[in-house]
C-alpha cells in the first residue's frame, strides 16, 4: 500500500513517549496499522515527506503517486496526505495560449460593468 519501510519511518522520540508507562501518543501509527497509511501527529512527519503545498512551495507536485502517509490533528477531525518528496515531479509550466486566456479572464473579472 505505502512504500516507506516501517523502520526508516518510525520517530525515536515518539516510540521513546509510547514506551512510557501511562502515555501514549495520538496519532502515531508509524505502520499504518491502525489508520491504514501510517500516521503522524502535527508537525512530526519525517523530512521526506510533504503535503501538497509543501511540494508545491519547492516547485514540485505529486505526479499521480497515491499519498504514503498522513497528519493527523483536531482529534481526528483534520487530515493532511504526505507525499514522497523523491517521487515528486516538477510543476508544469502553463502554455502561452493558457497565460492569454488567464490574462483576458482576469481583465474582464477586472472591467466596470455598466448598470444597464
Amino acid at each position: 500500500m505505502h512504500s516507506i519501510p516501517a523502520a526508516a519511518a518510525r520517530i525515536p522520540q515518539l516510540d521513546r513517549l509510547n514506551a512510557t508507562p501511562g502515555t501514549r501518543v495520538l496519532f502515531y501509527d508509524p505502520t499504518g496499522r491502525q489508520y491504514g497509511l501510517p500516521t503522524y501527529p502535527w508537525k512530526w512527519a519525517p523530512k521526506h515527506l510533504k503535503t501538497r503545498r509543501q511540494l508545491a512551495a519547492l516547485g514540485l507536485r505529486p505526479g499521480g503517486q497515491a499519498p504514503v502517509a498522513q497528519i493527523l490533528w483536531r482529534k481526528g477531525g483534520r487530515v493532511a496526505y504526505l507525499y514522497d518528496i523523491a517521487r515528486a515531479l516538477p510543476k508544469r509550466k502553463p502554455t502561452g495560449k493558457q497565460l492569454d486566456a488567464l490574462a483576458k479572464a482576469l481583465r474582464a473579472r477586472r472591467t466596470k460593468r455598466s448598470a444597464s
